[in-house]
């Protein structure tokens, strides 16, 4: 493949369980010019065992980290390494439906002032191995909500554009939810659009999952002062123009 236009990113840590549907659903995606890159992220439970067979595969990358470092991190080098255009987040215990490469890039394509593009995901909740909660659709329209308060942007199965994540440093890396990090720095230098009753993706809540992890609320407060004191900086540097003498 000479030329990419979308890199899958998928950080990966123990989803043994997991990994081998997520990848096939990757692959099996009607789209020539993808990459698939996953970092398997210091895992115990032979999740690297289970990416050998895709080794030979020439749209599949796959690397290691000796220490589970996190997948801030995990991610930032994902996209180091991305050759392409745009870049989907596809998580090592989910499921990109078909066609979502190609739709999502489709976007981008036709709308160039836009840099952030997701769907509605269908979550689908486990406990000890059963079905949990009744699966849902899961998706709000992110301009309708003040992002300082809460993500509203579906980080799983979302298409963004590589050069601006490079742009705004990649993801926030610690104990916050390192996507909301990226989409306040996002919000701030491009459109975020939603696809309201498009679905792309299975999104898997489970007791190991990483939206079930621990969340430090003193860092979430340290990522929102620092937002309010970059916006303001921004708003005094580029201050709105004035009225006078209208």
């Amino acid at each position: 493949m000479d030329k990419i236009s979308v890199t899958v990113a998928m950080p990966a840590f123990n989803a043994a369980k997991f990994i081998t549907e997520s990848v096939e659903s990757v692959l099996d995606q009607k789209f020539d010019s993808f990459e698939l890159i996953i970092i398997d992220d210091g895992s115990s439970d032979g999740t690297l065992d289970k990416l050998t067979r895709y080794a030979s595969d020439p749209r599949v990358r796959i690397e290691c980290n000796p220490t589970n470092l996190g997948s801030g991190i995990s991610r930032n080098q994902i996209l180091e390494l991305a050759r392409g255009e745009y870049l989907l987040p596809c998580d090592a215990d989910d499921i990109l439906f078909p066609g979502a490469l190609e739709k999502l890039s489709c976007f981008l394509h036709d709308n160039p002032d836009v840099g952030v593009v997701y769907g509605d995901i269908l979550c689908l909740e486990t406990k000890a191995g059963s079905l949990g909660e009744k699966p849902s659709i899961v998706g709000r329209d992110a301009s309708q909500v003040w992002d300082l308060f809460e993500n509203a942007v579906n980080h799983g199965g979302s298409m963004m554009r590589s050069d601006l994540l490079r742009k705004v440093g990649g993801y926030a890396v610690g104990c916050v939810p390192d996507d909301w990090g990226l989409f306040l720095k996002l919000a701030e230098i491009t459109k975020i659009h939603y696809l309201k009753g498009h679905v792309y993706y299975l999104w898997r809540r489970h007791a190991s999952s990483q939206s079930r992890r621990f969340t430090n609320r003193e860092e979430v407060d340290l990522m929102i002062r620092e937002t309010i004191e970059r916006r303001k900086k921004q708003a005094d540097l580029h201050p709105p123009p004035s009225n006078a003498g209208a």
